[in-house]
């Protein structure tokens, strides 16, 4: 009993493993962040519209403040124009998130996808790329696609031959 007294403190109170878990956290949140702004520069513009999704999507999933939020955006946008491919962001969240928290960062990136109500064909491959690369079913892409449609009454529905 004692010995478990000792190992559940140790694991809650232990500053280095309490500074591991904040950085880690913090990793996947800038890792995330990076997909999306990458996701908002596909179409080679910067609409403030997908930054709010952006803004919105990181602040909620990771229940931050919203200076937190503005902070993490702006390492994102610094790791995303130094990066060489998506790999090293989605390696990370394969490793640390569950099938759930990788579908939520798919339907985050249809968010931001859809927030200025013109998807074009490269956005929809980098999401379905990113899809992919987080080791997502196909069915659960188009699942993730059109619930956020139907949350954001968006009756845009791409290419037919998405849904084969």
């Amino acid at each position: 009993m004692i010995e478990a007294i000792k190992s559940f403190f140790s694991d809650r109170m232990d500053p280095r493993k309490h500074a591991q878990s904040v950085e880690q956290n913090r990793s996947l949140q800038l890792a995330t962040a990076a997909l999306l702004i990458e996701m908002a520069q596909e179409d080679s513009a910067r609409h403030s519209v997908e930054f709010q999704a952006i803004h919105d999507g990181i602040q909620e999933t990771f229940d931050l403040t919203p200076e937190e939020t503005v902070e993490v955006i702006e390492l994102a946008d610094r790791e995303a124009h130094e990066a060489t491919d998506h790999f090293e962001f989605t390696s990370l969240i394969n490793q640390h998130f569950d099938h759930d928290q990788k579908l939520k960062v798919v339907e985050l990136l249809w968010r931001v996808c859809l927030s200025d109500q013109d998807m074009n064909k490269y956005e929809e491959q980098l999401v379905r790329k990113i899809a992919g690369l987080l080791e997502i079913e196909h069915r659960d892409y188009i699942a993730a696609k059109l619930k956020v449609q139907r949350d954001m009454g968006n009756t845009y529905y791409g290419d037919l031959d998405d849904y084969e």
